[in-house]
């Protein structure tokens, strides 16, 4: 059976604790600016304007992502596969949720804001790494800010180095692009 509304998926979960809903701030707090400082890596979600979502990774040594003050980051655009779906999609439909990730950590830090794509050289300047300043970048807008509990990586183990597959059980990126052909 489908549920559909809150109520009925109210009536098979619960409700939320209080102190899970009273944890969301609109800007950074301390812990925050830390996490997003130390972080390597972040997922961003976005969605276009007919409503398909997006998530995609972004990483760089920890702290790449620019902290501008407690409402507004930004995050570098790298070359990749010039696809562009994450800055296409803000484009189209600003709202975006980004999670980011600390390595030995398990708890994650989860912003919600709204987004734009930026060109501007001197707000990238910042942003160069290895000497390389991306040509353009994500700002968001933060509207929420919550660190989220540690279940779902203490269950996958995901930071746990025996659970961590030998790299040859898997196929390549390069294989699967030729396989998909």
């Amino acid at each position: 059976m489908n549920i559909s509304n809150e109520p009925a998926l109210r009536a098979v979960i619960g409700d939320a604790h209080p102190i899970t809903v009273d944890k969301e701030l609109d800007h950074l707090d301390a812990h925050a600016r830390l996490f997003i400082e130390m972080s390597p890596f972040l997922c961003i979600g976005t969605t276009n304007g007919e409503g398909r979502a997006d998530i995609s990774p972004r990483g760089d040594p920890p702290g790449f992502v620019d902290i501008l003050d407690d409402r507004t980051l930004l995050i570098p655009e790298r070359p990749g596969n010039r696809r562009a779906d994450t800055m296409l999609n803000v484009m189209a439909e600003p709202v975006v949720s980004l999670i980011f990730f600390l390595p030995g950590v398990e708890e994650t830090l989860r912003i919600s804001g709204r987004a734009t794509v930026i060109d501007d050289p001197a707000a990238m300047a910042d942003l160069a790494v290895q000497g390389k300043t991306p040509k353009v970048a994500i700002r968001i807008e933060i509207d929420l800010v919550f660190f989220h509990c540690a279940k779902a990586l203490k269950r996958s183990k995901l930071w746990d180095h025996t659970t961590q597959i030998e790299r040859a059980e898997f196929p390549t990126h390069g294989q699967i692009i030729r396989d998909q052909q």
